[in-house]
């Protein structure tokens, strides 16, 4: 199962297309009535983001900016399974990227950042580009979920914050 935490435009394709594909999603919105159309879909919607993440292996952000990653990080720590993976898909500083990734591995969680050049029908087509920087172990682990996501996924290499550079 995984989870995806925002679902306006970009996030609500993203949702979509992981159903299409057979994907057991959760979901969760700051605005629960954005959300709430993707439940008549087929996703779990959660009021909670604690009980969204809940079993997720994975678990991708589609939020607006650094702040909203911050915050959202820091209340589904606690609810995050011990092998999750945050993959982050918001535009987010450089800083922002490489500290997440820095002060995340510290705590034992994995945290990858992955911005996308895509409008919210690529995302439900699983086309346009997907950026990736980090550590390569890490990228070819997530290559196959991630390639399913998008028509081009570009590695940048071990610099955690090389795809937020690019993006």
């Amino acid at each position: 199962m995984i989870t995806f935490l925002g679902t306006g435009l970009l996030g609500s394709g993203f949702v979509r297309s992981a159903l299409k594909r057979g994907e057991k999603v959760n979901t969760w919105n700051r605005t629960i009535d954005k959300a709430a159309p993707l439940g008549r879909e087929g996703a779990t919607v959660f009021p909670l983001i604690t009980d969204a993440v809940k079993g997720a292996v994975r678990v991708h952000l589609v939020l607006s900016d650094d702040e909203a990653v911050e915050a959202v990080v820091k209340e589904v720590l606690p609810g995050l399974a011990k092998d999750a993976v945050i993959i982050d898909h918001t535009s987010t500083s450089v800083k922002g990227a490489a500290t997440r990734t820095q002060n995340l591995s510290a705590l034992g969680v994995i945290y990858q950042h992955c911005p996308v050049f895509m409008s919210p029908q690529n995302a439900l087509e699983s086309s346009g580009v997907m950026l990736i920087s980090g550590e390569e172990v890490r990228y070819t682990g997530l290559r196959p979920v991630l390639e399913a996501m998008t028509g081009k996924l570009v590695y940048f290499g071990e610099d955690p914050g090389r795809a937020a550079a690019i993006k």
